[in-house]
C-alpha cells in the first residue's frame, strides 16, 4: 500500500513540474494585470475620467518607450541625465541612487552593464562552482556578486583573489537564464565544463 502511495505522489509531483512553466507565466501575467489595474484605479481617483486616465497611462507607456529608444540608439537620455544631475546634488539619497543605477545597468545589460564579466568562482567552498558577476577590481582583488537561484537579483557580494576566478564568455542573459532555470538551461555547457575540468586537473594532488 505504501509503495502505491509513493508512486501516486511521484506522479503528482511529475505532473506539477510539467505545468510549472505555465503556472509561472500565469503568476507573472496576473502580477502585471494587478499592477496595471492598481495604477489605473489610482489615476482614476484623481482624474475621475475614463478617457483621461487611459490617455495618461498611454502617455506613461510612450515615455518609457521613448526613453528606451533614446538609450538604445544614442547611449543616453537627456531626461535621465537631468534626473542624475539632480539626485547627485542631494547628499541624503545620492549614494542610494548611485548604487541602484549601477545595479539596474548591470542587470539590464545597458550602459556599462555590457562590460560586466560573468566568471566562475568556488563558492561557498572549494569544489563547488557558481557563476558570478565581476563588478569591480583593485589590483588583484575582485569584487563579484554571486546571485542565488531562482532569483538572480538576490545574492552575496564577495571579495576574491583574481587567481581564484575563471573568466567565461557567458553573457549576462545566459548566466541569468542558467540561474533562473536552476540549471535546467545550461548555455555553453561544453566551454564551462572544460574550464572546471581544466582547473581540477591542474590542482596538485597530495
Amino acid at each position: 500500500m505504501s509503495s502505491k502511495i509513493k508512486l501516486l505522489l511521484r506522479y503528482i509531483f511529475v505532473g506539477a513540474l510539467s505545468l510549472f512553466p505555465l503556472i509561472l507565466v500565469i503568476v507573472v501575467v496576473n502580477y502585471l494585470k494587478n499592477l496595471g489595474v492598481s495604477a489605473y484605479l489610482s489615476l482614476h481617483d484623481y482624474t475621475d475620467s475614463f478617457e483621461v486616465t487611459l490617455a495618461l497611462m498611454a502617455g506613461v507607456v510612450g515615455i518609457f518607450a521613448l526613453l528606451g529608444f533614446s538609450i538604445e540608439k544614442y547611449g543616453r537620455s537627456i531626461f535621465i541625465s537631468m534626473i542624475d544631475s539632480t539626485f547627485e546634488k542631494i547628499p541624503a539619497i545620492r549614494s542610494v541612487y548611485s548604487v541602484s543605477k549601477k545595479l539596474a545597468a548591470m542587470l539590464s545589460g545597458g550602459e556599462d552593464g555590457t562590460k560586466k564579466e560573468v566568471v566562475l568562482i568556488e563558492y561557498p567552498k572549494e569544489g563547488l562552482w557558481v557563476p558570478a558577476y565581476l563588478l569591480n577590481r583593485h589590483e588583484n582583488i575582485c569584487v563579484v556578486f554571486v546571485p542565488t537561484s531562482p532569483n538572480p537579483t538576490s545574492g552575496y557580494t564577495v571579495l576574491v583573489d583574481e587567481v581564484r576566478i575563471k573568466t567565461t564568455t557567458l553573457t549576462l542573459q545566459e548566466a541569468s537564464s542558467f540561474i533562473i532555470s536552476m540549471g535546467a538551461d545550461f548555455p555553453q555547457k561544453e566551454a564551462v565544463s572544460a574550464l572546471i575540468q581544466t582547473h581540477q586537473t591542474s590542482v596538485p594532488t597530495l
